[in-house]
């Protein structure tokens, strides 16, 4: 349904686009005095517009990115391949945008940073970034099932009510899977296989799970941190993937057919063109293994709207 868009999280040297000035960041991996990041650009605006881009992007004065590859709104820095971080000295650094030419300054703002790896969002011009630790190095849940194993999920709560107006709900996002998609070997040791079928052939069965939490309930500026999601593939010997299916409930704050349905379920104008008001739901796929960035997003109560943005952090 979605095509996940790629961000970085895992190397340890970040060559700078090579349309920009031909500034190559390196640092010893061991060092305690580097600060390595990515720039997340999630100001509640229409992303269709082209005055949203930041054509520029400055770090302490150093140039890293220009109109070539500009920083799109909800979207991310660096770009292109999943592992790749900025670096820059620990302690205060300084961030410039530049939007729609090379001399729009529009956000310049000092934010402070730590050794290790970190997620650096800006959702307002007028304001500092907020900072998520990456929780770095990822360590793997190694057991394997018949037809599973686990990727991993963290959720962002950047909802505003309207443009200026961080939203004041507290939100859990929720998810649930197909219980059954494929015949196992379990299956066929307990006669569970029909006759004409065999392991790894589809059960033809959509049953799913309950709802299951996906970590804590978040306010605004909030993370999850990763949680482990079970991944149950539709194909027993290729690659494992599966479709997850989420939804949002209000958990605080929230008033019955204004912000939420009478189950609790979060209401929210969509991105689509008319932006009706509806019901949160939505699905994505998630690989074994891997790991992706959910970031509630937008404005609820107005356009542009709101959506979960999704990228790969492994």
């Amino acid at each position: 349904m979605k095509t996940i868009k790629n961000i970085s999280l895992l190397l340890l040297t970040i060559i700078v686009l090579a349309s920009c000035e031909k500034n190559v960041i390196e640092y010893n991996s061991e060092s305690t005095d580097i600060a390595e990041f990515q720039i997340h650009y999630f100001e509640p605006v229409a992303p269709a517009k082209n005055i949203f881009y930041m054509y520029q992007v400055k770090i302490n004065d150093k140039l890293v990115t220009n109109s070539t590859t500009p920083l799109n709104s909800y979207n991310a820095l660096p770009s292109g391949a999943v592992g790749l971080f900025f670096t820059a000295p620990v302690g205060e650094v300084n961030i410039k945008l530049y939007q729609s030419t090379d001399t729009n300054l529009v956000y310049d703002k000092n934010v402070t940073l730590q050794s290790g790896k970190q997620n650096v969002v800006v959702h307002d011009l007028q304001k500092p970034p907020i900072v998520f630790d990456t929780q770095f190095p990822f360590i793997s849940e190694r057991k394997s099932y018949y037809t599973d194993t686990i990727g991993y999920v963290k959720f962002y709560n950047l909802l505003y009510e309207a443009k200026e107006k961080p939203t004041s709900l507290t939100l859990q996002y929720q998810y649930q899977y197909i219980l059954h998609p494929v015949y196992t070997e379990e299956d066929r040791d307990n006669g569970l296989i029909p006759e004409g079928k065999k392991v790894g052939d589809t059960t033809g069965d959509t049953k799913r799970s309950d709802w299951f939490n996906l970590g804590k309930p978040v306010a605004f500026g909030e993370t999850t941190g990763w949680q482990e999601v079970p991944v149950k593939k539709s194909s027993y010997l290729a690659q494992g993937s599966a479709n997850i299916y989420y939804r949002i409930l209000v958990t605080s704050g929230g008033e019955v057919g204004v912000t939420m349905d009478a189950e609790g379920r979060l209401r929210a104008r969509t991105t689509g063109t008319n932006n009706p008001m509806n019901t949160y739901s939505d699905y994505w796929s998630l690989t074994i293994g891997r790991r992706s960035h959910h970031f509630l997003s937008g404005t609820r109560n107005e356009a542009p709207g709101s959506a979960v943005r999704t990228f790969w952090a492994k």
